[in-house]
């Protein structure tokens, strides 16, 4: 099953590599280096103003409509009972993980970092399903890491 998640993670993980490139302001090896003093070319750093910006307001909406489905979708496969039930519980959480990696990329590393937590407890979970367990894994965990995302697009 980890490989089927890890499957599922590559397209993050590419897209992860790919944002590491953007906002680089760094001249290139071709392009003319800046002909006037490096401190006159720079603006004052100024402290960020206090809250989420836009953007990350709205990762953070999108995060919580994307964990909310994946649950749904986790109660439907529940329902399917052992042992085909175990492995669409999983594949269902994994789906979850993965989809939930894709907004880890916003000006907040508390949102990022709240984001992956969820992700991770969603891929622990599908593991832990992946097993054919005898009963329902705990999600006292996943419940944990939602609601530290939850503070995290709470912070003002």
């Amino acid at each position: 099953m980890r490989s089927a998640r890890l499957a599922l993670l590559a397209p993050a993980a590419v897209a992860m590599i790919v944002m590491s490139g953007c906002g680089d302001d760094t001249p290139s090896a071709g392009s003319a280096a800046p002909s006037a003093p490096a401190a006159t070319s720079v603006p004052p750093v100024t402290p960020a103003p206090a809250g989420l910006d836009a953007a990350t307001r709205t990762t953070c909406a999108t995060a919580e409509k994307d964990i909310t489905a994946a649950l749904k979708e986790v109660a439907e496969a529940e329902k399917i009972g052992p042992p085909a039930g175990h492995s669409a519980v999983s594949a269902q959480y994994s789906a979850g993980a993965a989809t939930l990696y894709t907004h880890a990329f916003t000006s907040s590393d508390e949102v990022n970092s709240a984001v992956k937590g969820v992700a991770t407890e969603m891929a622990d979970l599908a593991d832990a399903w992946a097993k054919a367990p005898g009963k329902a894994p705990s999600r006292a965990d996943l419940t944990a890491a939602r609601d530290k995302l939850k503070a995290a697009c709470a912070a003002d």
